[in-house]
């Protein structure tokens, strides 16, 4: 923390302390330094005259296991988690998961595989639809990546941009093993494309090499791409290891913010706005904490209802995650962090809408408990499989201590026939996995084995997992159960935003790092208007 950071943090604890009004202000005081939270302080910084707060809870992002993207796997139940686990899942063999998210600068994109995935055509669409804007349309939505991207393949000047701060390429070089799988994936009927973010993500299916956040080998997060060339400005304060806890209002008006910084109280003011991008899970756990939230939920809790908004922290989505498993070939393996691949395929019930995404990599993917039943096989291949779900969880208060755990629910497979879809799922990764250019890389033994579609479904129950992209639970609309309008704004309340995943009334296509961009490039335009 340098001189200025440790004057800014003193004179938040000592008004803190003093119970006064809070001391230090700010124009824009932007809570989570993740994908979402860095875009919005990084643009509202570009303008000299607006003085930006980014409060982070956890630690700064120097460090080799953030910059060396093939690393990113040591981060996980590291500081850089926030490490949560969800309830039990009654129809995953009542389970209880890991349910990783990132704790840092950078947050979830600086521990992440840097997958670069914009979503779907009609994810964008659907989304302007739900919110009766078209500025939140594929059209418009194509305008802010193409100012957010430089373009390192193929030229593509419709969809591309050409000299924007995140450098994105496609994966390379590319090793044998995920040619073999794009192959294998257009011998079953998929079609073959230059990237998923171009052509691909206006169709229904295909598959391409994955396009990713590396440059000279190094991991560039929006955090990196956004803030930290402005680290220098006097216009913007970063602190990390800096929790909120809670929004401050007058009326309903939102006036600062309520943290934790070295185990004691800090306060801060916003003269315009407070923007919370903490998160599908800290985002609504925030907001309920503030006493923006359903009343029958908080009240039991002794919270005063500040504004009574059934839709915060339900509606929670995310790709499920689950591996199919084979046991190597004679063909040598890429290394195992190594996803170069991507195949997108099904329909989700809305017309080209893919509801299944899958990577792949060189190692056993399975969770503890499908490991303890069906056996690790070393070496071996994972087709790693996500999918859509129709199923919706929630994240809700444990009590009203702000150190306590939220309660996640995940919902997996409470809809019966999602179930089905993923057996369906794992049946067509196995023809990809059997097709002949794959032949050479599969051994003779898989997980679960030659087995009946029950068999698999049970598999599938014991290895069922977060694929990550958790997003929802603040989400857009214009129904009583929307939490933001098409502003981001929170409903019933001024001065406070929600930019991050939690917004997205569905989860996206594909990863949701590049979506929580463009999220954040519409808050920043938004305030800056």
């Amino acid at each position: 923390m340098d001189e200025r950071q440790q004057q800014v943090t003193q004179a938040g604890f000592t008004s803190a302390a003093n119970g006064a009004a809070p001391a230090v202000e700010f124009d824009v005081i932007v809570c989570g330094a993740g994908s979402a939270g860095s875009t919005v302080a990084g643009m509202l910084a570009a303008d000299e005259d607006l003085r930006v707060l980014l409060l982070e809870a956890g630690p700064d992002d120097v460090d080799e296991r953030v910059s060396d993207p093939d690393r990113w796997f040591e981060n996980l139940g590291s500081e850089r988690d926030w490490g949560f686990v969800t309830e039990p899942g009654r129809h995953i063999d009542q389970r209880c998961l890991p349910y990783s998210m990132g704790k840092g600068l950078g947050g979830g994109s600086s521990i992440n595989v840097g997958v670069w995935s914009r979503g779907h055509r009609r994810d964008w669409d659907d989304l302007a639809a739900s919110c009766q804007d078209p500025r939140w349309d594929y059209r418009s939505t194509l305008g802010a990546y193409r100012e957010l991207e430089t373009w390192n393949g193929i030229p593509d000047p419709d969809r591309r941009g050409t000299a924007g701060p995140m450098h994105i390429r496609p994966a390379q070089p590319l090793h044998p093993f995920f040619s073999a799988m794009l192959e294998g994936a257009e011998s079953v009927g998929l079609d073959r494309y230059d990237s998923p973010n171009g052509e691909l993500a206006e169709l229904g299916s295909g598959c391409a090499v994955r396009d990713e956040i590396v440059e000279d080998g190094t991991r560039r997060s929006p955090y990196r791409a956004l803030v930290a060339p402005r680290r220098g400005q006097r216009n913007l304060t970063v602190l990390t290891h800096t929790l909120v806890t809670r929004v401050l209002f007058e009326g309903n008006r939102a006036v600062g913010v309520e943290a934790v910084a070295q185990g004691r109280p800090i306060r801060f003011r916003a003269a315009r706005e407070v923007v919370l991008s903490l998160g599908a899970v800290q985002t609504p756990k925030i907001l309920m904490q503030s006493g923006v939230g359903p009343a029958g939920h908080l009240e039991p809790l002794g919270i005063k209802v500040l504004e009574d908004l059934p839709g915060v922290g339900a509606n929670l989505d995310d790709h499920l995650l689950f591996g199919c498993v084979w046991e190597a070939g004679a063909q040598e393996l890429p290394p195992p962090p190594r996803a170069q691949a991507v195949c997108f395929w099904g329909s989700d019930g809305r017309a080209e809408s893919p509801q299944f995404v899958m990577y792949s990599g060189a190692s056993a993917f399975m969770s503890p408990e499908a490991q303890a039943r069906y056996g690790r096989p070393e070496p071996a291949s994972t087709f790693l499989l996500g999918m859509r779900l129709r199923s919706r969880g929630s994240v809700r208060l444990a009590d009203a201590d702000p150190t306590s755990a939220p309660v996640i629910e995940t919902g997996y497979f409470d809809e019966p026939d999602d179930l089905r879809d993923a057996v369906d799922a794992y049946r067509f990764a196995e023809a990809i996995a059997d097709s002949e250019a794959m032949r050479p890389y599969q051994g003779p033994g898989a997980i679960p084995g030659n087995a009946s579609d029950a068999e698999v479904a049970a598999y599938i129950r014991a290895a069922a997992n977060t694929f990550w992209h958790q997003c929802g639970t603040a989400r857009i609309g214009v129904d009583r159960h929307a939490v933001v309008d098409s502003e981001l704004r929170v409903s019933g309340l001024e001065r406070l935003r929600v930019a991050d995943a939690s917004v997205l009334p569905r989860v996206t296509s594909g990863n949701t790092m590049a979506p929580c961009m463009v999220i954040g490039h519409r808050a920043a335009t938004l305030i800056r208007g």
